[in-house]
């Protein structure tokens, strides 16, 4: 196989029955006449941890943790518990990190990392398949939005009625229609005719120019549903919500806030600019100090929106916090914050 080419699902199949044969990463790239490095790259990116489970056991517990037999139980804890610490696992394959060699992953109680070819190939393709597209909605979110809009279309009701009726639809009126007069719900089976206004609406001036589309990787498994998910293998997690306010988005000038949910508390920090590195500089500035043990006790949850000042998740997970993102238009996912900045605005209104 040439360099610089993406890999097929031939390739992929290839890879998984290497790993299941505990070949190595070199091995498997000669065999594909690729770099060890691209290898490395694929595993990594593909990859996924499977939790050991049985009916009959609480999903929030867990056998994987060092602490179980300090905290009084013999082989199972059944708390979700924000301490817990995966147990290290001494026959997995170093070279590859993946358990799909190891001859006791039946009945191994740690939670498994597995790379397997399909599932790869199908994250592949739908992550090249939405990088592709000329629009600010995904493939999957395209389907389901569709799905709901079109036999309300086809019953004769408008965009702003179903708006009215389904709140849990977070794109506006305007954006609606500017999807289906792009052709976007097409392949759902809406196109413009099928709006009751469309004799009367005049096509956009802009049509045929598109925003680039916006590189949202930093979200896999930071999204709002994650943070429901976390929060509820997690309950007693300290939860604090971040944002920015400000009064001339171009001048500022710009506090970065911090509203601790548990404690009723907000800490502000001034900036002169609004960029992610400055908002990871009013992090860090928290972290030196709090120091790493208070920091990580009072930040394991830190809940923002999706500005582009707070995009360096990675770097501020780095520190010791888990970051999760609200979905776009829903200020009231973090109401702490939010209304404190009405009353900020009220108490220094310039």
């Amino acid at each position: 196989m040439a360099n610089n080419k993406h890999l097929t699902l031939s390739d992929r199949i290839i890879i998984e029955k290497g790993l299941n044969n505990n070949s190595s990463r070199k091995s498997i790239a000669d065999t594909l006449g690729m770099d060890k490095s691209s290898i490395c790259k694929e595993i990594k990116n593909h990859s996924f941890f499977k939790k050991f489970s049985r009916s009959g056991v609480s999903s929030y517990g867990t056998y994987d943790c060092v602490h179980i037999e300090r905290c009084g139980f013999n082989s199972f804890c059944p708390n979700a518990c924000n301490k817990r610490v995966p147990i290290p696992c001494k026959t997995k394959d170093p070279s590859s990190g993946v358990c799909n060699g190891c001859d006791k992953k039946s009945s191994c109680k740690l939670t498994k990392k597995f790379y397997e070819a399909q599932a790869a190939q199908d994250e592949y393709e739908y992550t090249l398949k939405d990088s592709r597209t000329e629009w600010n909605i995904s493939s999957l979110e395209a389907r389901d939005l569709a799905e709901t809009l079109k036999p309300l279309l086809e019953k004769g009701q408008s965009i702003a009625h179903i708006l009215m009726t389904h709140p849990e639809i977070k794109y506006c009126e305007k954006t609606i229609y500017n999807y289906i007069e792009q052709g976007a719900f097409e392949q759902f089976g809406i196109k413009n005719i099928d709006l009751r206004i469309k004799v009367r609406r005049k096509p956009s001036k802009k049509k045929g120019i598109y925003k680039p589309r916006k590189n949202k990787k930093y979200l896999k498994g930071r999204t709002y549903k994650d943070f429901e998910n976390y929060m509820a293998q997690h309950p007693e997690a300290s939860v604090v919500e971040m944002d920015t306010v400000y009064n001339d988005v171009s001048s500022g000038p710009f506090i970065q806030t911090f509203q601790f949910v548990k404690y009723h508390f907000m800490k502000g920090i001034f900036h002169a600019c609004k960029n992610s590195d400055e908002m990871y500089k009013g992090v860090y500035l928290i972290y030196s100090a709090l120091g790493e043990k208070d920091f990580k006790n009072l930040f394991e949850v830190i809940l923002t929106d999706r500005g582009s000042e707070f995009v360096c998740a990675q770097d501020m997970e780095k520190l010791g916090c888990h970051v999760f993102y609200c979905d776009p238009m829903a200020s009231s996912q973090k109401p702490y914050v939010e209304n404190n900045h009405n009353l900020f605005r009220y108490v220094c209104p310039s």
